[in-house]
């Protein structure tokens, strides 16, 4: 009789547990859309997110690790990768050029980077200041660098990376806004 009535009130949980599932995973694709419509790049945000599963559990915090889990990962990208043209590009202006950027790009990977400890130990105020004070200034020095010598040629992909760090740091910043 007992199992009876343990199956009476076991069955009908189990029912609404598969039943509400759906409900949950829409609730925290919702959140990231949420999230990411605060960003100045929603779409990019979103394949940030995405990226990582642990984001259709994560919390608004849990958000902005992934998302400066995926600006460290470009910063890393555009550092290895100016440094590698650095080392190996015959054009002196170029290479002069360069020489001003390739550590600042690596300042700036390793400040994304210590966004996550500062969220983690600080809060979001000390990690919007390793994004806004320590980074971001790196990232825009090369870039009016660059700006400021046209007749340097620049390989696109450098300025491209740059732009998407440039608007990593934005998305942390709009995820960050949100605590």
């Amino acid at each position: 009789m007992a199992n009876f009535r343990l199956c009476l009130f076991t069955l009908p949980l189990i029912t609404l547990t598969f039943i509400l599932q759906p409900f949950h995973v829409m609730s925290d694709e919702a959140m990231i859309i949420n999230v990411c419509s605060k960003t100045p790049n929603p779409s990019l945000c979103e394949t940030c997110l995405h990226s990582d599963p642990k984001s259709a559990t994560a919390d608004v915090k849990g958000l902005a690790t992934i998302s400066i889990t995926c600006g460290t990962r470009d910063a890393d990208k555009l550092y290895t990768d100016t440094d590698n043209l650095y080392t190996n590009t015959k054009d002196p202006a170029l290479h002069n050029l360069l020489d001003n950027c390739w550590w600042r790009f690596l300042g700036a990977r390793d400040n994304i980077d210590s966004a996550e400890r500062m969220l983690s130990d600080k809060g979001s105020d000390a990690a919007k200041l390793a994004i806004t004070r320590d980074a971001m200034p790196m990232i825009t020095y090369c870039s009016d660098l660059f700006k400021k010598s046209p007749t340097v040629a620049v390989p696109k992909n450098i300025t491209d990376e740059m732009n998407v760090v440039s608007t990593d740091c934005q998305i942390i910043l709009g995820i960050l806004s949100n605590f």
